[in-house]
């Protein structure tokens, strides 16, 4: 049932990649309303999913706690995979002296052997952010929000993404990530002043990304 929905949409975009090149204005015009649309169906069917991945992961957490006998300590940090791998740490120590691009080269070395590690991928999503390329970077929060099992993880990601929704604008879209930033962490001190900045009247405002939070995760 999903699948052949999502091959249709590859073969519509497809298409539209095919013929964009030797269209006239007024067929990129077209081009671009049904892009639109296709972006719009694609921002609905990741929040949807990401609603199911709040949940299962929530069934999850909830399993393991009665595996545990009602007890479950989430840890502030997942598990290295047996070490932290020296990219990883060199990668960490450019995030620190703001060499984001040298950063994400380390962390995308880190994810090509540890795709699962949520740690390591907010790394990369947030060197992506700080260098503007925010559809990437978005990406990746997504998939953090979606799929780590620490709160505290998850909350950083959704922060971010509010971010991200801010800077394009899209300031009701922002407001909800924040929100959902401080009911996984509610403590958490950037979360709150971005949602608040965003509900002020003034014309721009000051996001914080979390990159403070994100560091103090880490062990260097």
């Amino acid at each position: 049932m999903i699948q052949p929905f999502f091959s249709a949409m590859n073969d519509v975009l497809d298409e539209m990649i095919e013929r964009y090149p030797n269209s006239s204005p007024d067929e990129k015009l077209a081009l671009e309303e049904q892009w639109n649309v296709l972006k719009s169906m694609s921002d609905d069917i990741i929040e949807s999913w990401l609603a199911l991945e709040e949940k299962m992961g929530d069934y999850r957490r909830r399993r393991q706690a009665d595996d545990a006998g009602g007890f479950k300590v989430m840890p502030a940090v997942p598990a290295p995979p047996a070490e932290w791998p020296a990219s990883f740490v060199k990668g960490q120590g450019y995030f620190k002296l703001y060499m984001f691009r040298e950063c994400a080269c380390q962390f995308e070395q880190v994810l090509a052997r540890y795709a699962e590690w949520s740690l390591a991928r907010l790394f990369l999503a947030m060197s992506r952010m700080h260098l503007g390329e925010f559809a990437e970077a978005h990406r990746h929060f997504q998939l953090v929000a979606g799929t780590a099992d620490e709160p505290k993880l998850q909350a950083i990601a959704f922060n971010a993404m509010g971010c991200v929704q801010a800077v394009q604008a899209n300031l009701a879209q922002a407001q909800h990530f924040f929100r959902k930033a401080m009911e996984l962490d509610p403590g958490f001190a950037d979360a709150k002043h971005n949602l608040d900045a965003c509900l002020s009247d003034a014309d721009s405002v000051q996001l914080s990304f979390g990159s403070a939070e994100l560091t103090a995760l880490a062990p260097v």
